[in-house]
């Protein structure tokens, strides 16, 4: 009985298929790649699999979507893809490619004041996109490899036009800092129409919302964490806030509020003055050693002369 000792381009093509199906996909995508090279099963069908399988442990990674996006390009055998027990619509992962690289590319960006304002928009943007483009329907990617179907492009709307706000709201808040507090609770409103929680969003909108009076030179300030500060101090019962003050200048007897630029000179003073303490240890500290290694020395020295005198 005869042997068969390799097999040809369509016998590794079929046996990848079951491969897929049961989770092995290093292997599945060695006999993927043979059966291409071998002229076996659908070339462009393996070469749209095989990018899925490198996908599948690179979901955040640009290219990984991008090589699966240029395989889909080249597919004209078929409209359609099998992978394990899922057959996919090509169009429709090309179009989530497409929207997913748009979105690890801005999510990654950074900037500050009017360009995180554009990173906003643009997160809108996408945001529509995922919704009119995608809608109800289940993230493909998604639903193969994390076994997750509740993510779909409404929900994908949802919080991207929450993180756009949040977005916003960071390059508004140093200079108005009201307006970011309205971006935030735009923000958690759509969070929470998503089942996510408000509570970090709500957090901001109380801080960047709360005005004091700095306890030491009186200014008003509004935007807690980013133009004013609470330092703790001891404050006595006595010390009350006058009539006149627009603010509390306290939020407790434990605590004063502190403008931005008062804090700051008390914070850069502080460092300065660290500082100099520090070299000053340092030289201290270098002349300790000195005198020590001075004192070996002589000590050696001294050892050395009582046995050479024995």
């Amino acid at each position: 009985m005869a042997f068969k000792l390799f097999k040809n381009g369509d016998e590794l093509y079929e046996s990848s298929k079951e491969l897929i199906k049961r989770g092995e996909f290093t292997k599945a995508r060695e006999y993927l790649v043979k059966s291409i090279d071998k002229d076996g099963g659908v070339d462009d069908v393996a070469a749209v699999q095989v990018a899925l399988i490198d996908l599948s442990s690179r979901l955040t990674n640009v290219n990984a979507y991008q090589n699966l996006l240029n395989a889909l390009n080249k597919l004209t055998s078929s409209s359609t893809v099998e992978f394990g027990l899922d057959t996919i619509d090509a169009e429709d992962l090309k179009t989530e490619c497409a929207l997913t690289i748009r979105k690890i590319q801005l999510l990654s960006s950074s900037g500050s004041g009017s360009e995180l304002t554009e990173k906003g928009k643009a997160l809108q943007a996408l945001a529509a996109d995922y919704q009119t483009r995608i809608g109800a329907k289940s993230l493909i990617v998604t639903g193969l490899f994390k076994k997750d179907t509740s993510v779909t492009g409404n929900t994908e709307f949802y919080n991207l036009m929450a993180v756009s706000y949040e977005t916003m709201a960071d390059g508004a808040v140093f200079d108005n800092p009201q307006q970011a507090a309205e971006y935030q609770q735009i923000a958690a409103g759509y969070r929470q129409q998503n089942g996510q929680s408000t509570e970090e969003n709500m957090r901001k909108v109380r801080e960047y919302s709360r005005t004091c009076t700095c306890w030491m030179c009186g200014r008003v300030a509004t935007g807690e964490g980013i133009h004013f500060y609470s330092a703790p101090a001891d404050v006595s019962p006595s010390l009350k806030d006058s009539a006149s003050s627009a603010a509390d200048s306290r939020a407790d007897t434990k605590h004063i509020y502190i403008c931005r630029a008062c804090y700051s000179a008390i914070s850069n003073r502080s460092d300065e003055i660290s500082k100099r303490y520090y070299q000053q240890t340092m030289q201290q500290m270098q002349a300790m050693e000195a005198r020590l290694q001075a004192e070996i020395a002589a000590l050696q020295s001294q050892i050395a002369f009582a046995r050479m005198g024995r």
